[in-house]
This record gives structure tokens, C-alpha cells and sequence, in this order.
């Protein structure tokens, strides 16, 4: 009796070895322009271009008026906008660490079905309402955070 060989092929090891995004990937920019804390305050206050707002617009899938809200700016503002000042900047920035992490750790759907989704954890509140405001931000890098180091709340 001929024993069978089977030829197994490894789509479960692929899954797991997502591409790793970073921040400069999600706003197009040069490792050099974010890597240290002083070249990102040189990018902050020379302002981040449109090309990084859309391209982080397409990766988080949010529209106009929600990042208005999260940017402080009207969305008509934004339309136009081809330079962003530098707390704009810098929100972006935050946003974009955010995101990386996020999709990083769920995958990019996930990741933005998590965003919608009322959680216990931050009484019930969706992690999208808090986006607008640094320490929101601060605290849903945290809960992505736990979440990987499995602990629960």
C-alpha cells in the first residue's frame, strides 16, 4: 500500500505576517521626516501637505465632516486646505499613530468596525467620539495596547 503525501501550503503562516504599517507609510512621508521627536517638530510646523491628509483619509476610510471635527476645522476648510498648521499637523500625526497601531493589530477592517463599536471599557462610548481630543486619542492607543498584551479590563 503506497502511502499518500500530501503537499501543505502555509496560507494560515501568511495571515499572520501582515505587512507591518507605520505612520510614514499612512502619511507618505520619508523615515526621515518622522523618526526623530525634532525632525517631526521641523514637519509639524512647515506643515503637513494634502497628499498626507488624503492619503490618511483613504487608509482610515473616515470622511470630511468627521475629520474636520477631529482636526478642529470646517470641512469645506479642509477641501481647500493644501498646507496644514502646525496643531493640525500634529493631530494628524497622532491620528496616524493611532491608525497604525490599530490596523496593525486588528487589520484594517477590524480595525475600523473596533472605531464603531461601543466599548465597556471606555463606558460605552465609541472610540471614533473621542478622536478629537489628544487625551482620547492617548486613551484608545492604550485599550489597542491591553489588548495586545491580553489584559482584560
Amino acid at each position: 500500500m503506497a502511502k499518500k503525501i500530501s503537499k501543505v501550503s502555509e496560507p494560515a503562516v501568511a495571515a499572520y505576517q501582515k505587512a507591518h504599517l507605520s505612520v510614514q507609510d499612512i502619511l507618505r512621508m520619508g523615515a526621515d521626516q518622522l523618526d526623530e521627536p525634532l525632525s517631526r517638530v521641523d514637519a509639524f510646523r512647515n506643515g503637513l501637505d494634502k497628499s498626507s491628509f488624503e492619503s490618511f483619509k483613504e487608509l482610515s476610510g473616515l470622511d470630511y465632516n468627521t475629520l474636520a471635527d477631529a482636526l478642529g476645522v470646517s470641512a469645506k476648510t479642509l477641501q481647500r486646505k493644501d498646507v496644514f498648521d502646525t496643531g493640525q499637523s500634529e493631530k494628524l500625526y497622532e491620528l496616524a499613530e493611532l491608525y497604525a497601531l490599530g490596523t496593525n493589530y486588528f487589520g484594517k477592517e477590524g480595525f475600523r468596525r473596533w472605531m464603531e463599536r461601543p466599548l465597556f471599557s471606555l463606558r460605552n462610548r465609541k472610540p471614533l467620539d473621542l478622536i478629537d481630543v489628544s487625551e482620547g486619542i492617548d486613551l484608545l492607543k492604550t485599550e489597542i495596547m491591553r489588548l495586545q498584551h491580553g489584559i482584560a479590563v
